[in-house]
């Protein structure tokens, strides 16, 4: 009897803990940075439930987001990368176009379910550019960007944080 009441109150432990360590998911997002017609192409993944916890994307329960809570956020989501993201080319700002929501897709990375924004970006020039990200620090500070650099001679992958949002620095 000893025995089986420390297995219940071991139990009863563990389940009044597990809620808790699992509530928190990390905030992180990916891009990808590729060259298309010597203009920058950037492709956004961002994970639905960091979009409703700030509020972008209309919700109950930030995560259980439909795909119809998805495209009625178009306007305020293309508004908000436009706002968050910039590219630059040898120190002057280009022109970034989020694509229509109907481009968008569903991915699933790990457990999670991302929504992908292809945008495009016109630069007058095809020197020096970088990037600067600045998309969801306010609402989760630790949030991370993972990027991949994928431009000629300057590849590489890096992390973007509220602390360094911009890439390359130079």
């Amino acid at each position: 009897m000893n025995r089986n009441f420390k297995l219940v109150c071991c139990f009863i432990a563990v389940a009044s803990v597990a809620p808790a360590a699992l509530a928190h998911k990390f905030s992180t997002a990916y891009m990808d940075v590729k060259l298309s017609n010597d203009q920058p192409i950037l492709l956004w993944k961002v994970a639905l439930h960091d979009l409703a916890q700030a509020r972008l994307i209309s919700a109950e329960n930030s995560h259980q987001v439909s795909w119809q809570q998805v495209m009625d956020s178009a306007p305020v989501l293309n508004r908000y990368l436009t706002e968050q993201v910039a590219f630059k080319s040898a120190g002057t700002p280009c022109k970034i176009t989020p694509a229509v929501a109907a481009d968008w897709q569903l991915q699933q990375i790990k457990r999670d379910l991302y929504v992908v924004l292809p945008i495009t970006v016109s630069c007058n020039s095809s020197s020096n550019w970088q990037l600067t990200y600045r998309a969801l620090f306010a609402s989760e500070p630790s949030h991370k960007l993972l990027l991949s650099w994928q431009v000629p001679a300057t590849a590489s992958n890096q992390v973007l944080t509220a602390d360094a949002d911009t890439y390359p620095v130079n």
